[in-house]
């Protein structure tokens, strides 16, 4: 029996195996390279009593947290309803003038009555990546003897920007997500009223 032996010169094996060896290093780097990474977004939280004003009912028992990307007056004048007190100097909504650089992520639950309601919502970190924005917290559900509910809600500016996406995870985990590029800026869906001319333009 004849036994057949392939001779390859040892430059060209050489090659071969590092071939084999760069090619799924190069692929794993290229697929690496194409998730840009997350990014840190500044932040100022708003206070619940900064402005006289309070959220607007919805059906909690649909939708168990309302959420929203504000960027208009308009826009915040459908969530929120204006609520004069007597001697009470402070705004009713945010000067327009804000959204010209900056817009408003709401986060809201209907929750027992609680006697700290700032601490009821906390903001972990705001964060962005690719066109999309994450908004991160924590929600504390108050343990009271209160025997009636109240509308409570976390407020926070961020620099505005038109992001494709923009998802609420609540204590780790996510609620919900909203699609501005289509129109979509909160959940339940409101509709500001059609005569405000900055319905949508954001001026």
């Amino acid at each position: 029996m004849t036994i057949k032996r392939s001779f390859i010169p040892g430059g060209l094996a050489m090659i071969v195996i590092v071939t084999a060896l760069v090619c799924p290093m190069l692929r794993a780097a290229d697929n690496m390279g194409t998730k840009p990474e997350e990014r840190a977004v500044t932040y100022k939280r708003m206070g619940i009593g900064d402005y006289q004003n309070f959220l607007k009912n919805w059906d909690e028992k649909k939708h168990a947290v309302l959420y929203a990307l504000i960027q208009t007056p308009a826009q915040y004048d459908a969530l929120f309803h204006p609520a004069p007190l007597m001697g009470a100097k402070r705004p009713f909504a945010p000067e327009a003038e804000v959204y010209t650089k900056e817009q408003i992520l709401v986060v809201a639950r209907v929750i027992v009555a609680s006697e700290n309601m700032d601490k009821v919502f906390e903001v972990e970190r705001v964060t962005e990546r690719d066109q999309e924005l994450a908004l991160h917290y924590r929600f504390n559900e108050p343990k009271t003897n209160a025997t009636f509910s109240v509308k409570n809600y976390l407020a926070v500016r961020t620099p505005r920007h038109d992001y494709k996406k923009v998802t609420f995870f609540e204590n780790g985990k996510q609620v919900g997500e909203l699609k501005p590029a289509e129109g979509q800026w909160s959940v339940p869906a409101m509709t500001p009223e059609p005569n405000k001319p900055d319905a949508g333009d954001g001026k």
